[in-house]
């Protein structure tokens, strides 16, 4: 079942890539201005935009028409940028930078239906941007419509649409294929799942059902996916876990029993193993810098020889002008 499930996990997968949030915009200046918000420095943010305004007005490319706009959004001119975003979207269209960032801004406006039509359209443009997670981006856009419908939508659905069973140790899914013990695939799944989360929650705070959710679902697949196995010393799902309860995670008893079930095992682990000490390491030269001290030596031995051989011909010239004039 299984296997004869594989191509409806790939179809699960590049729908949640379509339903992501766009939070992390893409642009060019790099995380400058991130950095100067983040410290409060007005002055430093206020003189950043200034530039990229300067910019666009003497030059309204591509680029800086795009980074204007994500700098707007950045300091709250959420109506500026999305004009500039449909500005630049007009000029130049078909760019998925363009089309994310549009989306982005729309979606904290509050317009998610539009918000979700510019994330897919970004995501069709190009898969790759935000290192490839965009599907996650219409997944979360499609849960908030949702539950903008129904309330209690997360009574029994969750924005991955995986189902890790019901116990306090989470099951692989059905529909994800298993590749020696693990789920194929799964690796790159959490590491999308993260990465989104990462850029959600620098603009999102607890509580958020949505983030915690998503939060309690890659703890699942940690466990489910081999990811974070008892004694690697990495511990992923506690982390992931205790975050999703701190952003109000939907089913937060199974999330709690699953969180306490894993910090058991991990507490009746043996004792590791007092590692040796390390024996003296004896260094020896490596074959090239044996062969540049050979070398060395070699060209010493030249100069002295030739040094010598010189000051020997000068003697023996002085010695016969001496005989010659005496």
């Amino acid at each position: 079942m299984r296997n004869s499930n594989w191509l409806l996990a790939s179809v699960c997968a590049a729908l949640i890539a379509a339903a992501a949030p766009a939070w992390s915009c893409v642009n060019t200046f790099e995380d400058e201005l991130q950095g100067s918000l983040a410290a409060g420095d007005a002055a430093a943010v206020a003189e950043i935009v200034q530039r990229l305004e300067t910019a666009h007005a003497q030059k309204p490319t591509l680029e800086n028409s795009n980074d204007l706009g994500v700098a707007r959004l950045l300091t709250g001119k959420i109506d500026a940028a999305i004009g500039l975003f449909r500005e630049t979207e007009t000029k130049f269209p078909g760019n998925a930078r363009v089309a994310a960032n549009l989306g982005s801004a729309l979606e904290l406006k509050g317009e998610n239906e539009e918000a979700r039509h510019w994330i897919r359209e970004g995501v069709l443009r190009d898969p790759s941007e935000h290192e490839g997670s965009e599907w996650l981006h219409v997944r979360i856009l499609d849960a908030k419509l949702a539950l903008a419908k129904d309330p209690g939508w997360f009574a029994k659905n969750s924005v991955l649409s995986l189902d890790f069973g019901s116990g306090d140790v989470p099951v692989a899914p059905e529909i994800l294929p298993i590749e020696k013990g693990k789920l194929k695939g799964g690796e790159d799944l959490l590491r999308q799942i993260t990465y989104q989360l990462a850029e959600r929650t620098k603009f999102v705070k607890p509580p958020d059902a949505i983030v915690g959710d998503l939060y309690a679902s890659a703890g699942d697949l940690a466990i489910a996916a081999g990811l974070s196995e008892l004694g690697d010393g990495e511990e992923k799902a506690n982390r992931l876990y205790e975050t999703a309860l701190v952003f109000g995670a939907p089913h937060e008893k199974l999330v709690r029993a699953r969180l306490a079930k894993y910090q058991a095992d991990i507490a009746a682990l043996p004792p590791p193993k007092p590692k040796k000490a390390a024996e003296e390491v004896v260094e020896y030269p490596s074959a090239t810098e044996s062969l540049k001290s050979s070398a060395r030596l070699f060209w010493i031995f030249v100069v002295g020889a030739f040094t010598l051989a010189i000051g020997g011909i000068v003697v023996h010239m002085m010695r016969r002008r001496r005989i010659g004039g005496g």
